[in-house]
């Protein structure tokens, strides 16, 4: 998942918190990468030198995340809410596998059930 996060809390690798304001995010497997501009010193006029920069934090230094606009919040919980679905129908394939049920074996029972006589 790819959304813009409003505040971020993270360890970094001196585990220090860190903070980031209104990043792009993308939930990975292995943790959250925040994209972000570095100030990473200032030109002859004084002004900041920036460095885009991508990094990767392990879930495990993820501290917080948080959404606080209701276009932001509502599609985070949207994902949310889809990736729950597919989750539970992932579960729930696994169970009818387990069981060794499938939807030929379930149509074939319906059909004889509504065209025979059970007490015949």
């Amino acid at each position: 998942m790819q959304v813009k996060a409003n505040r971020i809390l993270a360890l970094d690798e001196k585990s220090e918190v860190k903070e980031f304001n209104d990043v792009d995010v993308i939930k990975g497997t292995f943790g959250l990468y925040i994209e972000f501009l570095d100030t990473i010193g200032k030109d002859n006029q004084g002004k900041d030198l920036t460095q885009l920069k991508l990094q990767l934090f392990p879930w495990e230094k993820v501290l917080l995340l948080e959404w606080n606009e209701k276009t932001l919040i509502e599609s985070v919980k949207e994902f949310v809410i889809l990736t729950q679905l597919e989750d539970f129908a992932d579960i729930l394939e696994e169970l009818e596998e387990d069981l060794g049920i499938d939807e030929d074996t379930e149509e074939a029972a319906k059909t004889k059930g509504t065209a025979a006589n059970p007490y015949e």
